[in-house]
């Protein structure tokens, strides 16, 4: 009997490695036969080892591409059976963070309740990988949740920081075109984010930003009429001016850069003020290439 099912499993692996070697085509419908041929194919490997955490994931992988082809036989049948294959994998190996990124990804995709709990685990289980805050910052931004993207954004850059600068941007660059609240400059290789009329101060920490040390340039755009002090406090206590960067014939720009050898700032011990207290039009945080 054990010699049965060291040969299923056997099998079984040999349909997995043939499934993994297969290259995903370009052309449309040439990618869904492809689905279709590594999704049976996937199917024989788990029958004949039902409890294999990694072939029940990547036949749901494969039924998930093929429901992003919008075909039309992409029922709700397909989405439960995808879910799943999904949980199935969780629950034979639930401290895998990968499972947990690619079922809070799927919900994502099918507007699920359940979505940010499963990628908030998968950070739970591996907080280190920037991938993990990739998704979270595509799920916020799917969600319109600008300030919870970009705080996603700045972790997934200090994750990644041995990621070059295009692989990272090239992966959620469209998923920033819906919001109003980034520009991104590709030539410039920059991504700004702005915070609209946040008073006379910013307190990052209340806003949301998290405890990490990242080069960032912050910009404070006035009505030219105030003229105030544009400070940095870190701590309650004065770290820095702003510098006059640009002046307009209705605004003036104040910036201060958090450059690489700031080792000892981090964003949740800043606030951004104005004396004598002004109301700030907009303040812009830029994250520029290394």
């Amino acid at each position: 009997m054990l010699a049965g099912i060291i040969i299923f499993n056997l099998k079984a692996y040999i349909i997995y490695e043939k499934v993994l070697n297969m290259k995903l085509p370009v052309v449309k419908i040439e990618r869904i036969n492809y689905y279709n041929v590594a999704n049976a194919l996937m199917s024989q490997a788990i029958k004949l080892d039902k409890l294999n955490a990694e072939y029940l994931t990547l036949r749901a992988d494969l039924l998930f591409g093929l429901l992003n082809e919008e075909l039309s036989g992409a029922s709700d049948i397909k989405k439960k059976e995808i879910e799943n294959l999904y949980i199935k994998a969780i629950n034979l190996n639930p401290i895998n963070f990968e499972y947990h990124l690619k079922l809070g990804w799927f919900y994502t995709q099918i507007n699920e309740t359940g979505a940010k709990d499963e990628i908030q685990k998968a950070i739970e289980l591996y907080p280190s990988y920037y991938r993990n805050y990739l998704y979270f910052s595509k799920y916020y931004l799917k969600n319109q949740e600008e300030k919870e993207a970009f705080n996603n954004i700045l972790l997934m850059f200090y994750h990644g920081s041995n990621i070059s600068w295009r692989i990272i941007m090239d992966e959620i660059k469209e998923d920033l075109k819906s919001s109003a609240a980034f520009s991104f400059d590709e030539k410039k290789k920059q991504l700004s984010f702005f915070v609209l009329m946040p008073g006379p101060e910013l307190n990052l920490k209340k806003y949301g930003f998290s405890h990490i040390n990242i080069p960032l340039s912050i910009r404070v755009h006035m009505r030219n009429s105030a003229k105030p002090e544009v400070l940095m406090y870190k701590n309650n206590i004065l770290s820095g001016h702003f510098k006059q960067a640009a002046s307009g014939d209705e605004t003036d720009i104040y910036e201060f850069n958090i450059e690489p050898a700031m080792t000892d700032i981090y964003l949740d011990e800043l606030a951004v003020k104005t004396i004598p207290p002004q109301t700030i039009e907009k303040i812009e945080f830029i994250k520029k290439s290394r």
